[in-house]
């Protein structure tokens, strides 16, 4: 398949190795890193795996006037806004906008005539000195769907199609702006923990695990009563009481005091200080205007 990729961050590295692993024709645009993907390739560094992995491929500092089986806008929340003129008119069958998404409302409209979903890929990372350093577990999976509405299969098919390689899952679910505010929801409260303990997530106190848990249900609860389903469907049976709160709890201490919590959150919050500021500032937002946001979010 013939494929475009916007954004080789840490995120969109991780993507595009995969893609190339795939056996796809993969072309990315890339400005401030185009010269060293040209000489170098795109080098990752996999933590958890231990390994290194280069891919030559293709690198524009534009987009051409090709034409792509599909293309991935791969961006932190904030960025997403600057390339809708150009997701415009770009030529592709289906376009796929990855990320922590808080401005579906606008991207729906910019993109009303074209073929789009929305995405979140499970990996995390920062660039340096040149290489990717990819944080991930065995599987990377890549959760996708409609503003407020499922994926068609054979839009899954495509992607499960352009992912045809060990490693790389596609999971459908049924509402992509439920699953970001849920996503948030979770994430918010360990990122807030991780800046008061100076991005050292290894001094965590089980009671501030707690808080964090009780912190992710408070949240849970409030945007069931405004009416947004949870996604992914169950998510909450993690936050409520039994057997899976229990294994939500010990999965956040393990993180914490291991690389993983390092890997998953710490290093996001330390690289990605104006994504949380963003994130914070559109959560804030919609908890002062919700029926306002949730109207404009679900155009």
């Amino acid at each position: 398949m013939k494929i475009l990729v916007f954004g080789v961050g840490a995120i969109g590295s991780l993507m595009t190795h995969f893609l190339c692993e795939a056996g796809n024709d993969v072309t990315v645009v890339a400005r401030s890193t185009y010269e060293e993907l040209n000489n170098n390739g795109l080098v990752i560094r996999h933590r958890l795996q231990r390994k290194t992995t280069v891919d030559h491929l293709r690198v524009l500092k534009e987009a051409d006037d090709a034409h792509y089986d599909i293309v991935f806008s791969v961006m932190q929340g904030q960025q997403q806004l600057a390339l809708l003129p150009v997701l415009k008119t770009v030529d592709a069958d289906l376009i796929v906008l990855v990320g922590n998404n808080m401005e579906t409302g606008r991207c729906e409209e910019a993109l009303k005539d074209r073929h789009h979903l929305y995405g979140f890929q499970g990996s995390a990372g920062h660039r340096e000195g040149g290489v990717t350093v990819a944080g991930r577990m065995s599987t990377t999976d890549l959760t996708v769907g409609g503003l407020d509405c499922a994926p068609s299969e054979s839009d899954v098919a495509k992607l499960r199609k352009a992912f045809d390689v060990k490693g790389y899952k596609i999971t459908p679910v049924d509402h992509m702006y439920a699953y970001y505010m849920y996503h948030i929801a979770e994430i918010m409260p360990y990122c807030y923990l991780s800046y008061h303990l100076d991005c050292d997530l290894r001094k965590a106190t089980k009671h501030q695990i707690d808080m964090i848990m009780a912190a992710t249900k408070e949240c849970f609860d409030y945007l069931k009563e405004q009416g947004i389903p949870v996604m992914p469907a169950g998510e909450d049976d993690y936050y409520d009481s039994g057997a899976k709160t229990t294994a939500m709890r010990l999965l956040y201490r393990v993180m914490s005091k291991t690389i993983l919590g390092e890997l998953m959150v710490s290093d996001h919050c330390k690289n990605g200080i104006k994504e949380m500021k963003y994130l914070d500032g559109k959560f804030e937002e919609y908890r002062e205007f919700p029926e306002y946001c949730f109207r404009h979010y679900s155009v």
